[in-house]
Parts: C-alpha cells; structure tokens; sequence
C-alpha cells in the first residue's frame, strides 16, 4: 500500500492539494492522511466557539473527501500538538509515509507571511519525496514533465527508482533539462552522471535538453512554455536549483511557473 500524507488548514489551498493528490493517484491500496493541527490553551470563549466551528468544518470537508476515493483506497484523520514540522516528523516516521503532498501556502500561523516557509522546512528537513501543488494547478493526468538536472551527482537507486516508478505510473514523457549561463562543455564527471541517468530510465520515453539564458528562471520558463510542460521535477541533493528554482524570494513579476506548476522533489 503507498501511503501518502497532506498537511491541511482551514484553508481552500490545502484541501485543493488533497483533491488534487486523490486525481493524481487512482490506485486501489492507496492510504492518504490527513494531518492537522490540534488547538491547546484556550483562554477565551470566542477561541472555543471558533474551535467548535473549525473542528466541524474539517469534519465536513473529510466527510466529503472520501466521497472522492477510488474503490480500495482509505482515507486517515491524524491530529497532534507540537510544531509543523515536528507533526510532519512524526506522522512520516509512524506512517511509513511514500510521499508528502502539500500545498504552496500554509498561513497556519496569521502572523507569518504567506509564501513557502512551511513547504520549504518539509523540503529541507524531511527526508520524504514531496509534491507540491500551486493554487493555480488544474489538476489533470500528465503528459510532459521536465527534470532538472546539471548532472554533477551521481543519484542513488533510491532516488532513481523514486523517479522510475513516477514516470511508469504517470505514463508521461520525461524531458531531462540542464539549465546554463554560459556555453560549457560537459566534464567527464558530468558525462558518466548522465550515463548513468539514461541507463536507469532506458525502458521510458525521455529526452535531453540543454537551454542557455542569462538566469535559470529565464531558461526554464523557456523551456516550459516551449514544451508545454506540466510538472517540474528537482532532486533535493540540487541545492543550487532548489535556492535558485524553488527558493527564490518572491518578488512583484513572479514567473508563470512558479504560480502554475507542481514541483516533485525527490530525496537521495
């Protein structure tokens, strides 16, 4: 049985992740949680009622969810105190957890800003594949989905069987992107990296790609627009993509990509 986690809030983005992880795995034997957090320390009456009234909402919103399950599939309430990730942590470990599904904003907590600080601390701190879902995601089977990579590690099986069994179950063509400022030539590190890489996927359908623009933003909105791709795939390991693709500060123009596109990280 693959088992797949959600965080999830009162809010409309997270539970868009859900319905959109539920379409994206229709496979009988699959088990998603549902993990929120539990309120403590109450001082005020008002907090009580807004606990009452949140608890039958999430109540009402599950309730629902499950209605959108394929035959054989299940669907787990989890609940616990503590910090985000900590949660996170804990439902992982105890869970057997295949993948975390998660939405771009989380404003768990009304004082912190709305970006990617708490999908960020699941990418960094949890060693689990995690696929995140922007608001602007149609949620629909897949047909291009691109990997960036620069080919200066060698991945390990676990990494690379992540990306196979992706690709099998998705039954989408997989362009394998590497993303330049300049004209370089490969190093023979890079050369047998790739190698390496095309013997893991020889049963798929895949191709490589290189685009050279003046940043990495440039060169993969390029790419994406050209291919129409649907999905963005990173492997964790790539910190320099990761900061300079995934962690890039938010600022007033922010690339389609990044506002339409699920990422996929993949852990070694």
């Amino acid at each position: 049985m693959k088992h797949i986690l959600i965080p999830v809030d009162h809010s409309d983005p997270s539970w868009a992740a859900v319905h959109c992880a539920i379409s994206m795995h229709r496979d009988a034997g699959i088990c998603f949680y549902l993990l929120h957090r539990e309120s403590l320390n109450l001082q005020f009456d008002e907090e009580v009622v807004k606990l009452k009234t949140d608890y039958s909402t999430l109540q009402a919103r599950i309730e629902s969810t499950k209605k959108l399950l394929s035959p054989h599939q299940k669907l787990i309430s989890l609940s616990s105190d503590g910090t985000f990730i900590a949660q996170v942590k804990e439902a992982v470990y105890e869970n057997d957890i295949d993948l975390i599904v998660c939405s771009d904003l989380y404003p768990f907590d009304q004082k912190a800003k709305v970006d990617l600080t708490y999908t960020k601390a699941i990418i960094t701190r949890v060693k689990c594949p995690v696929l995140i879902v922007p608001q602007g995601f149609k949620c629909k089977p897949l047909e291009q989905v691109v990997l960036l990579s620069d080919f200066n590690f060698a991945h390990r099986s676990k990494a690379t069987n992540t990306l196979t069994n992706f690709v099998n179950r998705s039954q989408t063509h997989l362009d394998i992107l590497q993303l330049k400022t300049s004209n370089s030539i490969l190093t023979q590190n890079q050369v047998e990296n790739k190698s390496f890489l095309k013997s893991a996927l020889e049963q798929f359908s895949f191709s490589f790609h290189s685009v050279i623009d003046k940043t990495m933003d440039d060169a993969l909105q390029f790419f994406i627009n050209i291919h129409k791709v649907e999905l963005v795939i990173l492997f964790a390991k790539n910190i320099n993509f990761l900061e300079n693709i995934l962690f890039l500060p938010v600022q007033d123009c922010v690339p389609d990509y990044r506002k339409k596109l699920p990422f996929l990280i993949i852990h070694e």
